[in-house]
């Protein structure tokens, strides 16, 4: 005789071992979605630094800043002062290359100083990495995917 437990957790494998097949037969479909996905996710990031660049561009403002310390390659922090004379400290965006302690000038939103990029910068800088990241991205998920449906068929 078998206890309630039992039944419950011998129905619950069935049911797990029902889906991960399922799941196992969907693998090229899940990966061709989650490549899509990275796709539109960096394309809208480089579509946003464009805009970005854009509302700089129509009220820009041109000054000394300092990159200060603890900076990183993804989050640098800039301090300066606006034209306003208020002190700011946003992170900046186009990064590659700046050090703690540097001396930069940056061009900024005058009608939101924190909306910041390194001078002579802007998105079309970004244009080769990201494609070259997915370019990356497909070429690795294509035969992988590839191979996956040629499994699958021959099953």
């Amino acid at each position: 005789m078998t206890s309630p437990a039992s039944d419950v957790l011998a129905e619950s494998r069935a049911t797990a071992a029902r889906l991960l097949r399922a799941a196992r037969r969907r693998i090229p479909e899940i990966l061709i979605g989650l490549g899509v996905v990275l796709t539109v996710l960096a394309v809208l990031a480089l579509a946003g630094a464009f805009v970005d660049d854009v509302r700089i561009a129509s009220n820009r403002a041109t000054t000394a800043a300092s990159v200060l310390d603890g900076s990183t390659y993804w989050r640098t922090v800039v301090q300066f002062v606006d034209d306003q004379g208020g002190l700011r400290t946003p992170a900046v965006y186009y990064p590659a290359g700046l050090e703690a302690g540097q001396s930069i000038y940056v061009e900024y939103d005058t009608t939101n100083p924190l909306r910041v990029r390194v001078a002579g910068r802007s998105a079309v800088d970004g244009i080769l990495p990201m494609a070259g990241g997915l370019v990356v991205l497909w070429l690795v998920l294509a035969p992988v995917i590839v191979w996956l449906r040629r499994r699958r068929a021959a099953a």
